[in-house]
């Protein structure tokens, strides 16, 4: 029996893609070694599987964590290779299930090599039976104390008795570049994440108002990324000053009704210059239907109609609960539950417009001078790199 390390590496939104299907298995293949580093020695693609060689060196909790975080595995599991002949593996997974502590059990044979000459039905019963009149144990197949999982394909045989669960969905890379509009609040970590899993290598854009507010949003932001970033690999973040252009609507428009309409439509022409200038295809933001006042179905129209480009927005029919689950299940619970004041927050009016009209928008937008107020703000952009 091999004695190397093995991660067996199951997907399944990926199986359905029909002559695409190596491009995204190729894809998921090379994000899976990125994220082991080290660890990874070589991975082969067959039968609708990855087996990944680890290093002898290789720590496996810390593997679990990463291949977690690999988006495409719908699940994987540490194997053991045995021999493709079948009353020797037979013996072999015999001698593994000996050793286990267990009352009940069952075996899950599967085939996916048809040529093979033993059925999945009979390896099941076959070494069932044994197992059952030698070690003295009962078979329980709705909730067994130990499952026997015995893979076969082609030539390989694969053994193992726990499965861990992946995040499925695509690998990144596989599904364009998107911007993400990233704030440090729970909503667009989370919508940022939700658009990696559907395979988008996404970018974060970040509007402050500093100095009059603190720096905090943008250190949480920051670390926001570095977390997203164990997700992609790779992350580019832009911190775009907004307090000009805030000073200059305080200025110029006395109607504070609309001003977080108006402030939300420069943040999207901003961010849409951004996406243009470096090839991103779509924006994305957090929002979810009815949450806040500028998320009001009037409100996210007029917002969406000062960009041209197409505009995601994952959670839109979230809720704050869920939202706030997920964002403790990937990581980025406890920088968004810092304290920080939001550039939204500066300057907001007392009764916000939940309904807004674009007619009365635009013509409180025609007393700014919107082009030079975006070009200063994209001028003086910051742009920061994060690497896994």
């Amino acid at each position: 029996m091999g004695s190397e390390k093995i991660a067996l590496i199951h997907y399944h939104e990926i199986s359905l893609k029909g002559g695409n299907r190596p491009l995204f298995e190729k894809a998921l293949l090379a994000n899976i070694k990125t994220a082991l580093g080290g660890w990874y020695e070589k991975g082969k693609i067959f039968s609708g599987r990855i087996a990944i060689a680890l290093g002898p060196d290789a720590d496996e909790d810390a593997v679990k964590e990463r291949l977690r975080r690999v988006f495409g595995i719908a699940n994987f599991a540490f194997t053991q290779k045995l021999s493709s002949d079948f009353e020797t593996f037979s013996q072999e997974a015999f001698d593994e299930v000996a050793r286990k502590e267990f009352g009940t059990f069952r075996i899950a044979a599967r085939r996916s090599d048809k040529s093979f000459p033993v059925t999945s039905q009979e390896i099941n019963e076959r070494l069932g039976l044994r197992i059952k009149e030698q070690l003295g144990k009962k078979v329980d197949l709705d909730y067994p104390d130990l499952t026997c999982f015995l893979e076969i394909a082609g030539k390989e045989v694969f053994l193992y008795f726990e499965k861990e669960k992946g995040y499925g969905g695509l690998p990144v890379g596989t599904s364009g570049r998107v911007l993400s509009l990233l704030s440090s609040g729970f909503d667009s970590p989370v919508a940022a994440w939700s658009m990696m899993r559907r395979g988008c290598e996404v970018a974060f854009v970040h509007f402050h108002s500093y100095p009059s507010t603190s720096q905090a949003s943008q250190e949480n932001v920051k670390e926001i990324a570095k977390i997203l970033t164990q997700y992609q690999y790779h992350s580019t973040l832009y911190l775009v000053p907004f307090l000009p252009v805030q000073k200059a609507m305080l200025a110029a428009i006395a109607d504070t009704k609309n001003r977080v309409i108006l402030y939300r439509r420069f943040m999207m022409r901003i961010a849409e210059r951004v996406a243009e200038k470096a090839k991103y295809g779509a924006l994305v933001t957090g929002d979810s239907l009815g949450q806040v006042a500028s998320q009001t179905l009037e409100n996210i129209a007029v917002i969406s109609a000062a960009v041209s480009m197409p505009v995601f927005r994952p959670l839109i029919g979230e809720n704050k609960e869920n939202i706030i689950a997920r964002a403790k299940e990937i990581g980025t619970n406890d920088a968004s539950s810092q304290p920080y004041e939001d550039c939204c927050s500066l300057f907001v009016p007392e009764h916000p417009e939940t309904k807004a009209n674009l007619l009365v928008v635009k013509r409180l937008e025609s007393k700014l001078d919107a082009e030079a107020l975006i070009s200063e703000a994209i001028e003086k952009t910051e742009t920061m790199q994060f690497t896994f």
